[in-house]
């Protein structure tokens, strides 16, 4: 073959396209990266606000039974429970008392009672 048949024999410029093809590539990335995360953002949009109706009717049910817990938790309704003998009350014996003063000074305090423990160093 000629050398002027082999240099026409390829009419497709590949060289001189491949710049436009890199460039089409990088904008069609781009382009698809944009709409997911577009997507994304409206996902996580209405993930939120369906969370945020959750928490308002869990707001809601939680202030209708404030009353109903009050009335169940006065001392008139636990006086009738335990009249009914529902729960029971043990009494705590004396033995079992613990009373601690942290207004009493240091150089009074018994050596047996409990006091306040400070983070001063001990000196050896």
């Amino acid at each position: 073959m000629s050398r002027n048949r082999r240099r026409h024999a390829n009419p497709f410029p590949m060289r001189a396209l491949s710049p436009w093809f890199v460039i089409a590539a990088i904008l069609l990335i781009g382009g698809m990266t944009w709409v997911y995360f577009k997507n994304q953002l409206v996902t996580r949009g209405r993930e939120i606000k369906d969370m945020e109706k959750q928490l308002v009717e869990l707001n809601t049910g939680i202030e209708a039974l404030r009353p109903k817990i009050a009335a169940l938790s006065s001392r008139t309704a636990l006086q009738h429970r335990l009249d009914e003998g529902v729960i029971q009350m043990i009494p705590i014996r004396q033995d079992r008392i613990v009373q601690v003063s942290f207004n009493q000074p240091a150089e009074t305090a018994q050596v047996n009672e409990i006091r306040a423990v400070s983070n001063e160093r001990i000196s050896r």
